[in-house]
């Protein structure tokens, strides 16, 4: 993409984050290799003041203590005074002109958000690589940018790991919900397209972004199960009912001692756990590239299909997940 009149400088990267750790390290170095006069602010929860990271020119650092990734976000917002925002997540970076072209798409009136397709790191271990191909199944995730997509198209939301867009857009659409647990990116991207205006994809506005273990991946999904309740409650938007479709299959699940009882339901549940688990094995034949890693994304595939459902119904029967310790993309 053609760069032209692009002021970096008028443009803040804001980076929500716990601690200071590898990733968060890794994140910052590439962002001031590529950008080295672009504004860094950096939101965590605990800071400690001896890191040689404060030194660094450009970085603001925020102390804000344990409160949601939105809140985090609102109150970075608030600090800058540049009139463009950059969202990163801490485990990821940014691509080859991600600012630039960013910026670039920017400058059509009809826009008022961009982002675009979240790559794999170069390196990742085999658990990381089985997760990063399961999400990328319409079984896990209902709308997905980790697909790469090849051509730009507008999209209801982009995921805030990247997310470039004007301040005052920003705050026209009331920041993002600090009640919400999950679903956050979804929620913002609903009352930005109220201008008016439209939220486009481009595979030209790349960032990396490293992908969970097993371990991480299930708290994820937990967390995001517990946070479709939310979600709908605080929306009221039909289209938020879909998420709904992964705690009917729990139930289903559930069901297995019925089939003791009834043979009807035992027919019925033999022949749709076959076309289930058949569908599984179709888009586990998609998304495998080396055969080695067939049974680490089909049981991936399994843990994002099947979890949120539990998250779901914990939430509605009342149980407390206490989802910002276990949530560690945080």
């Amino acid at each position: 993409m053609v760069k032209k009149n692009i002021n970096l400088k008028d443009t803040t990267i804001i980076i929500p984050a716990k601690i200071i750790e590898n990733n968060l390290i890794n994140c910052i170095k590439k962002c001031i290799k590529k950008y080295p006069d672009t504004p860094i602010t950096i939101v965590l929860d605990n800071l400690n003041k001896k890191n040689s990271l404060l030194k660094i020119k450009n970085i603001k650092f925020i102390q804000t203590g344990p409160i949601s990734i939105a809140e985090k976000r609102n109150i970075a917002v608030k600090s800058t005074k540049t009139n463009y925002l950059a969202f990163l997540d801490s485990d990821a970076y940014p691509g080859e002109n991600w600012l630039e072209n960013g910026l670039q798409l920017l400058k059509k009136k009809e826009i008022v958000a961009v982002g675009g397709t979240e790559l794999d790191f170069p390196s990742q271990n085999y658990t990381e690589k089985c997760v990063s191909n399961a999400s990328k199944s319409f079984l896990v995730t209902i709308l997905n940018f980790r697909k790469n997509l090849k051509k730009e198209k507008y999209c209801n939301y982009l995921p805030s790991c990247n997310l470039i867009l004007k301040k005052k857009n920003y705050e026209i659409a009331g920041g993002m919900n600090s009640d919400l647990i999950t679903g956050e990116d979804w929620d913002f991207g609903d009352r930005l397209r109220k201008s008016g205006k439209k939220i486009l994809y481009s595979p030209n506005v790349r960032v990396f972004h490293k992908s969970r273990n097993l371990k991480n991946f299930f708290k994820q999904r937990l967390v995001y199960g517990e946070g479709i309740i939310d979600l709908i409650k605080n929306k009221k938007n039909p289209f938020y009912l879909l998420s709904l479709i992964f705690l009917f299959f729990f139930i289903f699940i559930l069901s297995l001692p019925l089939i003791f009882f009834y043979p009807l339901w035992s027919k019925i549940y033999i022949n749709i756990s076959i076309f289930y688990f058949f569908i599984v094995f179709i888009e586990t034949l998609r998304l495998t590239k080396k055969p080695l890693s067939f049974f680490g994304i089909f049981f991936a595939i399994l843990v994002g299909n099947i979890t949120p459902g539990i998250g779901t119904l914990m939430k509605i029967l009342g149980f407390n997940l206490n989802s910002k310790k276990i949530y560690k993309n945080y």
